[in-house]
């Protein structure tokens, strides 16, 4: 049987190709699979079957690790990030929601105390973490999955201007210099793709992408972009794969020949912002 083992410190995974799943399926031992001695209790271990929302399993699976059968859940805790069995990570963002809006909470208390500058430095301390740790992974998702967390953000905005609770948001985010959540997106997709262009990433990554020059011999217009991948499904559209080349493409090029990677991060932000409050 094929299978792939993730390791990091204190969690690993066993990844399955479907075709590889039998109705009942024995997997290795903790010691063939070489997990980490603290995790050798099945409590900790679960099944979870990727699929898309429109595709129903037609049986259920056991897989049986150490003589005991796995708990199939919808949804698990990786490394800080909730992935749930559709990949619309929509678990992960209503456990972002939930969070922010405590911390809102905070805020708008804290606004008759303190300046907006003390306001803005508790934003980036309680609310700013939650909004980049892996967002390029877990906003890759519809617009709609990500408004209650936008909503959020522009209330944050409100309180740190200490504006009235109906005043437009654009104009605040602009003047506090803050990236709302589809930029931020944004940002580290372009930071991985200045990564990429500049042969910074491991080499893993090597060659997921091809420019139309690399494809053809063709001096077209578009030529040195690079070409997003074909998709059938949403799931792939939403990934780095499609995501990745769009963004990157749609930057200009002084800031994508930026000389060094400090420097690319400094020039796009503003762009970014610039970007945000057009449209």
């Amino acid at each position: 049987m094929a299978c792939l083992t993730l390791k990091s410190k204190t969690v690993s995974s066993v990844f399955f190709e479907h075709n590889d799943l039998d109705v009942k399926t024995y997997l290795p031992s903790y010691d063939q699979l070489k997990m980490p001695v603290s995790y050798q209790s099945t409590l900790k271990t679960k099944l979870m079957i990727f699929r898309p929302r429109q595709k129903t399993l037609p049986i259920t699976r056991q897989i049986i690790l150490e003589n005991n059968v796995l708990e199939q859940v919808d949804n698990t805790k990786f490394l800080g990030v909730y992935i749930d069995q559709h990949l619309e990570w929509k678990t992960h963002v209503n456990f972002i929601a939930a969070k922010i809006s405590k911390s809102v909470g905070l805020l708008y208390k804290a606004k008759y105390y303190l300046p907006s500058k003390s306001l803005l430095t508790l934003y980036y301390a309680l609310i700013y973490p939650y909004l980049t740790y892996c967002n390029l992974i877990w906003a890759s998702t519809y617009v709609t999955n990500l408004q209650r967390i936008y909503l959020l953000q522009k209330r944050a905005v409100r309180a740190i201007s200490k504006a009235d609770y109906k005043a437009s948001s654009k104009p605040l985010f602009a003047n506090l210099k803050i990236l709302d959540v589809f930029s931020i997106y944004s940002f580290q997709v372009s930071s991985f793709m200045y990564l990429y262009h500049n042969d910074a990433l491991p080499i893993s990554f090597t060659q997921i992408f091809q420019t139309g020059n690399q494809i053809h011999q063709y001096s077209t217009r578009y030529s040195d972009y690079y070409r997003p991948h074909t998709c059938r499904t949403n799931i792939k559209k939403f990934s780095i794969l499609f995501q990745g080349p769009r963004i990157w493409n749609s930057l200009p090029s002084d800031i994508k020949n930026a000389p060094s990677f400090s420097i690319f991060k400094r020039m796009i932000k503003p762009f970014l912002r610039v970007r945000q409050n057009a449209t």
